[in-house]
């Protein structure tokens, strides 16, 4: 059965495992057994070289030179074949890590994207920050932290069984006087001192590093946060010009900024005990291996290349043992993404719950046509009734304006018709709703060409270029109609009026039958607004149009007026959503 990212909570290895229970598992699998096939190979050819080492350096104390030229020729060879697997092995690592974010990343969105949760975080959640950092960078690095320490892991177990063998070899039998205790031989040595030395590193590498795990999570989310400020100056440039708040703004960033060096620093004196342990620990485990090698030695259990290779084999065992101790940054790293992910999976299923308590709305399919709202009460997320016993039809070839004071809930009344208001109860009958479009203040404009932007949403709509110059025309935009093909940041690139002509462009695009404006005109003068509510009749004359505003001016272009007032709970607080 293939595997999703479902509405429920999650765990690290619920999270994990996903991907190797998916529809692209054989492919994941087979790539991970030959990434695990390099690695014991690697790990094979260090024992090879170790053995190198003490056929090499025997040579060099016996001064035998064509032994020895012999032995560099082999140590060429098995070089080429070492090179030739870690760039592969790399390669496979890194097309496995390819394969596991794309269809990772594209579950994130889907989940993030399905049942609205982008617009049910970003409005109604203050839990769960920055989503777009955690789809774009978190899921790399958990992908990319999850493979290499898994293969980490695995080198680490091959090598200590790969190389006790051969320093079991080495070591011989240590003779321990215990005078008259009587004399103590201890087996293999080599290996015990190197399983202990490493134990006690893995311990206290544990003990000092683990309140990386919570800064590395406290440091991710103060930078995203950082970032998200910069953006927020840079999407808002012309406002903060006007108002000169370019000390403000400098002010709001530095204290932003500010955190994340607190926290930074904190992660720095961290690290630096970590590095004061972790460094006197790798320094003494050069002399370990010397001092407790070197009696076999003086001894004659060996030669000078059995010496090396004891060395070599000791400091190889001491690497895998140590495994944690060299990867706790790592390990703290990957910690924290998860933490973040899992934060952001388990948030959106918390609102999921949450909408789904809170949302008692049935939507019903019309059977003539008409849009009616039955006992429609509206409440803000905090559970305060905004619109109570709302009853209303629309009838398909008549129009409507919408008012209310500011802030009695115009807009939430309109959402709720949409469907995307999940906060109150009540019956909405409706066509279906690719018969309606629900229009806000301000459009949209998805990052494209301006073509894009015009069809939006339907990316497969056939219409001509002749047509939608046409259309540009017609809505007041003759400096555009040779611009279809310009890609651009079009929401920075066009004023607030442009954005309202353009959403009448995509109404005469798509012809719906009906039609709600929601202060759609309210950056236009009083003549370009009658023009376009006149391009309006005039072109889809069988199109109801329901208006939400203030402006006097609406009342002539509508039939009837529904004022909001009536059902207004006067005791509730003012509405975050006007």
């Amino acid at each position: 059965m293939d595997q999703r990212l479902d509405a429920r909570p999650y765990t690290t290895w619920q999270l994990i495992k996903l991907y190797w229970q998916s529809e692209q598992k054989r492919s994941a699998y087979v790539l991970l057994l030959v990434l695990f096939m390099f690695t014991i190979v690697l790990v094979a050819l260090d024992v090879a070289f170790t053995t190198w080492y003490n056929y090499f350096y025997d040579a060099l104390q016996d001064y035998d030179m064509r032994g020895a030229i012999d032995l560099l020729a082999i140590f060429c060879f098995m070089a080429g074949v070492y090179i030739v697997l870690a760039v592969y092995r790399y390669y496979v690592q890194q097309y496995l890590a390819l394969k596991w974010r794309r269809w990772l990343t594209w579950q994130f969105l889907d989940r993030w994207l399905e049942k609205r949760n982008y617009y049910y975080l970003e409005n109604f959640d203050e839990v769960t920050d920055n989503p777009d950092q955690r789809i774009q960078d978190d899921i790399g690095s958990l992908v990319q932290f999850s493979i290499s320490l898994s293969l980490g892991l695995v080198s680490a177990f091959v090598t200590v069984f790969a190389f006790i063998f051969v320093l079991w070899k080495l070591s011989g039998i240590l003779t321990i006087p215990l005078g008259s205790l009587g004399t103590l031989h201890v087996h293999g040595y080599l290996v015990w001192v190197g399983v202990l030395y490493s134990a006690i590193g893995t311990y206290f590498t544990y003990k000092i590093g683990r309140p990386l795990i919570g800064l590395n999570f406290e440091q991710q989310r103060r930078e995203a946060n950082f970032r998200f400020a910069a953006i927020d100056v840079r999407s808002h440039a012309e406002h903060v010009a006007l108002y000169r708040g370019e000390d403000d703004q400098k002010n709001i960033l530095r204290k932003i900024f500010a955190g994340v060096l607190d926290n930074w620093y904190a992660i720095i004196l961290r690290q630096k005990l970590l590095l004061w342990f972790t460094a006197g620990y790798n320094q003494v485990s050069v002399i370990i291996p010397l001092i407790v090698a070197l009696p076999n030695y003086f001894n004659k259990v060996f030669k000078l290349g059995g010496l090396i290779q004891a060395l070599s084999a000791f400091g190889k065992i001491q690497d895998a043992f140590s495994f944690i101790v060299n990867s706790f940054t790592t390990i703290a790293e990957w910690r924290a993404v998860t933490k973040r992910l899992l934060t952001f999976l388990n948030h959106m299923y918390e609102l999921d719950k949450k909408i789904e308590a809170q949302n008692k709305f049935s939507y019903i399919p019309s059977k003539n046509n008409t849009i009616m709202a039955n006992h429609v009460s509206i409440n803000t997320p905090q559970g305060d009734v905004l619109l109570k016993n709302i009853d209303q039809d629309f009838i398909h070839g008549k129009h409507y304006v919408v008012k209310g004071r500011s802030g009695i809930g115009k807009s939430t009344f309109v959402r709720s018709l949409a469907g995307i208001w999940p906060f109150g109860k009540g019956e909405v009958s409706r066509p279906p709703v690719e018969n309606i479009m629900f229009i806000p203040q301000t459009s949209y404009m998805p990052l494209g060409s301006l073509r894009d932007a015009l069809i939006f949403p339907d990316k497969v709509l056939n219409v001509t270029d002749q047509v939608l110059v046409q259309l540009l025309k017609d809505c007041g935009l003759h400096h555009l109609v040779n611009q279809l093909d310009t890609v651009a940041r079009w929401s920075e690139r066009l004023s607030g009026g442009e954005l309202q002509r353009i959403a009448f462009v995509r109404i005469l695009i798509h012809k719906p039958q009906w039609v709600f404006l929601d202060e759609s005109t309210s950056s236009l003068d009083l003549t370009s607004e009658n023009q376009l509510y006149l391009l309006l009749k005039k072109n889809l004359p069988d199109c109801s149009v329901i208006s939400v505003g203030h402006r006097p001016s609406l009342d002539e272009y509508h039939d009837h007026e529904i004022d909001l007032e009536k059902y207004a709970n006067h005791r509730s607080s003012q509405e975050v959503f006007s």
